[in-house]
């Protein structure tokens, strides 16, 4: 399936999430929080993260369109497909050791998180984000543009094909170490 426009974004959010939780379903709570490598996050934090970075998406999606525009302004440049965008990132891990801001790091403690409440809130932020989407108008999904800290500015289009790829990304990380 393309990932293109507000339908196919928003079935391609849900099955993200959906084939997330179907994997962390599979883990215990003491593999939920288990150090597999030194230095490297558990699930729990992966988990962390990806409810991080999607919150601040839901609040601004939530804003009036006119105060996303003043605070970070319209596109002015030819929009990037899915697939540009998901190699623009691929550029990006590649090129540099990306290390998401503070403000998107999970907590450093490892045995602090429930997994049935990590998976809640992120189903709970899963579903709001596609709710909030449903109600954009197909073209104001290419007009405003929203920051991104390792990739730049993004149409809000740009972001949630983001998101799409980012839920998969720690889902590959996941089972990758937890084999």
């Amino acid at each position: 399936m393309t990932i293109s426009d507000k339908s196919s974004i928003t079935t391609s959010l849900h099955q993200a999430y959906a084939d997330l939780f179907e994997w962390l379903e599979s883990r215990t709570q003491e593999e939920f929080n288990k150090v597999y490598i030194e230095g490297k996050w558990t699930t729990a934090q992966h988990c962390h993260h990806l409810l991080k970075s999607t919150r601040p998406i839901n609040k601004t999606l939530r804003m009036p369109r006119m105060a996303i525009r003043t605070m970070f302004g319209t596109n002015n440049r030819e929009e990037r497909t899915y697939e540009q965008l998901v190699e623009k990132y691929l550029t990006a891990l590649n090129s540099k050791t990306i290390v998401p801001p503070p403000q998107f790091a999970p907590k450093e403690t490892h045995n602090r998180y429930t997994k049935e409440d990590l998976i809640q809130q992120l189903a709970e932020e899963r579903d709001q984000l596609i709710a909030i989407t449903e109600k954009w108008k197909e073209e104001n999904l290419s007009k405003l543009i929203l920051p991104h800290p390792a990739i730049g500015k993004l149409t809000i289009r740009e972001m949630l094909f983001f998101t799409i790829y980012h839920t998969g990304h720690h889902l590959r990380i996941l089972k990758e170490k937890n084999q």
